[in-house]
């Protein structure tokens, strides 16, 4: 990755398809990653409605606008990937902000040990489960109710 990229193709690459600038940055793993995720979130944002559209939509606005921000922070450092999105503070706040998608950021991370790094992982795991089954726990509990 000698060869130097614009920062503004990239950024504009990946506003116009989600991944395309990371792929422009020879980052085809994580461009890939990024589109396939952007399109699974979109295509659960068109099937769900009320306030869990709102949140799907949420974590695509969030997923998208960071990978326009990497993809052009990666070609201002010259193609080298940049080292800001292995710091801590951003893995955390991507776990919690956009939750397993932000897995690959946790594992490739050389800032967390073997333990942080499993611990994460079922904390926000954990989590994602109490998001999807809650729905339905609470219906079934309203419905073994007496009625009032």
């Amino acid at each position: 990755m000698s060869v130097r990229k614009s920062p503004i193709t990239a950024l504009v690459l990946s506003v116009i398809v989600p991944g395309l600038g990371q792929i422009f940055n020879e980052e085809k793993k994580k461009g890939l990653v990024i589109f396939a995720s952007c399109l699974g979130l979109a295509l659960l944002t068109y099937w769900f409605s009320g306030f869990n559209k709102f949140s799907i939509a949420l974590a695509l606005i969030l997923l998208w606008s960071s990978a326009i921000v990497d993809a052009f922070k990666v070609a201002n450092a010259s193609g080298r990937p940049a080292e800001f999105y292995y710091r801590r503070p951003y893995v955390v706040a991507m776990l919690l902000l956009v939750g397993p998608l932000a897995f690959p950021l946790l594992w490739q991370s050389p800032q967390f040990s073997r333990f942080a790094r499993w611990t994460w992982t079922v904390i926000v795991v954990t989590a994602a489960l109490m998001f999807v089954v809650t729905p339905y726990l609470m219906n079934w509990l309203i419905k073994q109710a007496p009625d009032m």
